[in-house]
């Protein structure tokens, strides 16, 4: 069977890198950026040899970065010549996999109804304490709803009034505390504007 008409699954698990293999991995990917995108070859008719130069790469000044010998055999040559390239190809080719198994994780906690790991918290506490921190919301406490914002303490009493809530705590641990902040900010957001 023809190596393109097989399915992936058909096939054994492949091995397990070796620590040196891994050590490459991480080699290629640094590289990648350094490399040019291409290397070129030519038959040198004055010197009689096959060479390699960086694509692109022409004029008196040029130097081949290596040449080939008769020895050389068709897989060995054509891995020289195409060597940029393929590191280029097999680099995004192992990111792209990277981001397909992300996707796929993702969407298997989002059907199983669990959480991104990877993502913050939403904490309408921090918000809230950010806020009341910040100049332009004491200012608009104080012109729009009378609050006494001499201290950091008489503002946290005020918005924790507004709010009808004894801790700020809440606001993470009831749905309708949470929702009465962010009417509160959407409020503050629109006259900011």
């Amino acid at each position: 069977m023809n190596q393109h008409t097989r399915r992936p699954e058909q096939d054994p698990p492949p091995r397990r890198l070796t620590d040196s293999e891994k050590g490459l991995v991480a080699l290629a990917g640094d590289l990648v950026p350094l490399l040019p995108p291409a290397w070129t070859h030519f038959y040198n008719a004055e010197e009689q040899r096959r060479e390699i130069y960086i694509e692109g790469d022409t004029g008196p000044m040029a130097r081949p970065l290596a040449i080939l010998t008769d020895d050389a055999g068709y897989a060995d040559i054509e891995f020289l010549i195409r060597g940029a390239q393929m590191l280029h190809a097999l680099v995004a080719a192992g990111r792209r996999q990277r981001w397909i198994i992300y996707q796929l994780e993702a969407e298997i906690r989002r059907l199983k109804g669990e959480p991104d790991p990877d993502a913050k918290k939403f904490s309408h506490v921090q918000q809230c304490g950010t806020y009341c921190g910040r100049a332009d919301f004491q200012q608009w406490l104080r012109d729009i709803h009378g609050a006494d914002i001499a201290d950091a303490n008489r503002i946290a009493t005020h918005v924790r009034n507004m709010l009808r809530v004894k801790s700020r705590a809440e606001l993470d641990e009831n749905p309708e505390a949470a929702a009465r902040w962010q009417s509160l900010l959407k409020s503050f957001k629109e006259r900011a504007r």
